[in-house]
Parts: structure tokens; sequence; C-alpha cells
């Protein structure tokens, strides 16, 4: 299913190394996020030392627009959401990333813009900042170390946001082959036929070996080793190995008898 939604803006505030400006174009870029903007950056922009943090996301860099006020950055903004770390005397709303992200992403679904603010890099939004959006995201990160640099913050939230967006827009086939475990194998899955003739060699070799303690306990053992087997899913060739692994203990054993 292809569709198109507003993404999420980053807006960065006061920023004051152009470095932190190109990470941040960077973990944008890896979340699928495209556009950042930036309110009285400290250091003239464009800037040449931004390039070598944004590994290759230099398009975003090439995009940036700079503005003088948080309002015209946000003039065609709806919905606007502030990043903090720490606890604000003032009244706001308070949610958390992943809230936050299913909030922009149903935002989204009216074609609605919302943006992200995010601070400078020592000292925040000030509360007058944080005035400006309709909740602030507090990450609930260690209590006595909670702080995150620019470019950490910006990955954590974009994160949220992909993973809610992936989660909508691919079917549900899809999103569970990015969600749970996936083993892959050089060679094919094991048929039915291959895992019942390994499985009689091993009921075999096991018997003639005396490792069931009665013949009544023996289907029971069986069909938990068969149970263990076939959760594994095993190819052709781990298959192959296992009756490999018996081939040779019975070489083995009988060496020893005619020895």
């Amino acid at each position: 299913m292809n569709f198109y939604i507003p993404k999420p803006i980053i807006v960065l505030v006061r920023t004051q190394l152009p470095q932190n400006i190109g990470s941040t174009a960077r973990a944008m870029k890896n979340c699928g996020l495209t556009e950042l903007r930036l309110v009285e950056p400290r250091e003239k922009w464009p800037n040449d030392r931004a390039s070598s943090m944004a590994a290759g996301a230099d398009d975003i860099l090439k995009n940036i627009k700079v503005f003088n006020t948080i309002p015209e950055a946000l003039n065609d903004v709806v919905h606007v959401f502030s990043l903090t770390a720490r606890n604000r005397d003032i009244t706001k709303k308070e949610i958390g990333p992943e809230y936050a992200a299913n909030q922009i992403y149903e935002n989204s679904k009216n074609n609605e813009n919302s943006a992200i603010l995010f601070g400078p890099e020592q000292s925040g939004l000030t509360n007058e900042e944080i005035a400006h959006s309709n909740a602030f995201v507090k990450i609930p990160m260690e209590e006595n170390f909670s702080s995150l640099n620019l470019s950490q913050a910006v990955l954590l939230i974009s994160w949220e946001w992909r993973k809610i967006f992936l989660k909508k827009k691919l079917s549900k086939v899809e999103y569970k082959r990015i969600s749970e475990p996936l083993i892959y194998h050089k060679t094919p899955l094991s048929t039915v036929q291959e895992r019942d003739y390994f499985f009689s060699r091993l009921e075999k070799f096991l018997e003639l070996n005396n490792f069931f303690a009665t013949q009544e306990m023996k289907p029971s053992v069986m069909n938990n080793l068969k149970s263990m087997f076939v959760r594994f899913n095993l190819s052709q060739q781990e298959i192959g190995t296992l009756n490999g692994i018996i081939s040779a203990i019975e070489k083995k054993i009988s060496n020893n008898k005619n020895g």
C-alpha cells in the first residue's frame, strides 16, 4: 500500500553547533523524515561543518529553512510538540514519545502538519518557547541522568513515529516480518518427508541404544522430540547434518564392536 501523509517537521531552536544540525539530519533520514527548520541558529547557515556529521543526509541540509522566530517557523503548522527532559512550572499537557507519535500520525491523516520543537543543547527550550506548543513530550530517561544530546532526542522521537508509520502503512503480514524474529536459511526448509525420515532413524537409533526406559514411554518421548525439531523450522541442510551425526555415531559404535 502506497500513500502520502504529512511527516512531522523537526524544528531546532537556537542550535549552538552546526555539527549537531548535521547529526540531526542524519537521524531524521534514518527514519524517513525530510523537513528540518532552524530558528536563530548561533552559527551562520549554511555551514560546512554540518555536512561531515550528516553522513549522506545532505539533501535535508540543502533544504533547511531558517527563521527569526518560532511563530514564523510554524506558520503552516497546526500541531506543535516540544521536547523537554526537565520538569516545567507551566500548565501544559505532558505526554510520552509513543503517545506523541500516535497523535502526530492521527493528525497527519487529516492532512494537518505537526512540528516537534527542540531547544538549544545546553539549556533546552524556555517556558516562553514551550508556550507555542500544544503539549510537551517528556522522555522517561533515568531520573538522575535524563539529558540526551540533540540528535539522540531527535532520533528517539523520529523512531517512535516511524514505528507507527510502518505499522499503519504495511499489511499485517508485512509488519509481522519486521516486528517478529526471522530466520534466514541458506537452503530451503525441510519437507515433512525429509523430517519423517530423520525421525525414523532417530527412533531406531535411540531404541538400539536403550534410550527408552520402557516401550510405553517411547511414543511420548518421540512426540516431544518431534515437536522440538519441527518448532525450529529446520532446513534441508540442517536435516542432512542431523542425519550425518547419526551415521557418524553408528559407524563409531560399529567400529568399536568389531575392534
